[in-house]
């Protein structure tokens, strides 16, 4: 007990900062599925977007429900000095001729999506500025 109240004092004394401070809220390493099964307002941003929209792949329409899709570890970009966080996704299999990116803002509740599909075509869903876009084209 001495040992651990000692070691407190000294973190304490050095200016080593609250566990919860030094935690931050990285928009990097995420993964769609998880996000889209744990944030309402990623989930619902998304959704509200696709829904009845004609020329989608059954794969993006079936996001949230059944995600059986490849996904990758989302990046955290800046867009005008926003953080904004961009997911990754393909159909299984197809993944060079069926794929999309979104890019959400930071709190999940704006959803720009970009789909590229070889039979469907492209399509772009949430009005991105041109910024955005570059993010959703590259």
């Amino acid at each position: 007990m001495k040992i651990y109240l000692t070691t407190v004092c000294l973190l304490l004394g050095l200016g080593v900062a609250p566990l919860h401070a030094q935690l931050s809220t990285s928009l990097a390493g995420n993964y769609l599925p998880s996000v889209l099964a744990t944030s309402p307002a990623h989930r619902d941003s998304l959704m509200e977007m696709i829904k009845g929209q004609p020329g989608l792949p059954f794969w993006v329409r079936a996001l949230v429900r059944q995600p059986r899709y490849v996904a990758l570890a989302s990046e955290e970009v800046k867009v005008r000095d926003k953080r904004m966080q961009l997911f990754r996704a393909c159909e299984p299999r197809t993944c060079e001729s069926s794929w999309l990116k979104v890019l959400y803002s930071e709190d999940g509740k704006r959803a720009l999506l970009y789909v590229s599909d070889a039979k469907l075509g492209i399509k772009i869903f949430g009005d991105p500025t041109p910024e955005e876009l570059a993010f959703l084209t590259r």
